[in-house]
């Protein structure tokens, strides 16, 4: 990653993650509302967290693991394609898997942050 990517990668970031705490905020006041039971709503955020970092590694994952030698030699033999692998689709897809698994450290840290506080 090169010093001039590093500030969109932030922006992407802080974006992504003001829209998640929106969502976990929006749904952890529907389950407040209609008082559904109050192991669910212990430590909510930090479960919820915990589970969106999972989500974000195993997209990071799926990410980097389609643009590789394997993969895709594996699609050229079953539909027949004329897509051909290169060391420039594995940089390709291994920058699009490192904001992914970036934002899955830290929703991860934020996580151990936000069970520390006891929310």
């Amino acid at each position: 990653m090169t010093q001039s990517q590093w500030p969109s990668l932030l922006k992407w970031m802080i974006k992504l993650n003001i829209l998640l705490w929106i969502i976990n905020c929006s749904i952890f006041t529907v389950l407040e509302v209609s008082n559904w039971n109050t192991w669910l709503l212990n430590a909510y955020f930090s479960k919820a967290l915990f589970l969106e970092t999972g989500l974000a590694f195993l997209i990071g994952g799926v990410l980097a693991f389609s643009s590789s030698a394997l993969q895709t030699k594996a699609k050229e033999y079953i539909s027949k394609s004329e897509e051909h692998w290169s060391i420039e689709t594995l940089r390709h897809g291994e920058k699009r898997a490192n904001k992914f698994l970036l934002l899955a450290v830290a929703l991860f840290l934020e996580s151990i942050l936000v069970s520390l506080i006891g929310f």
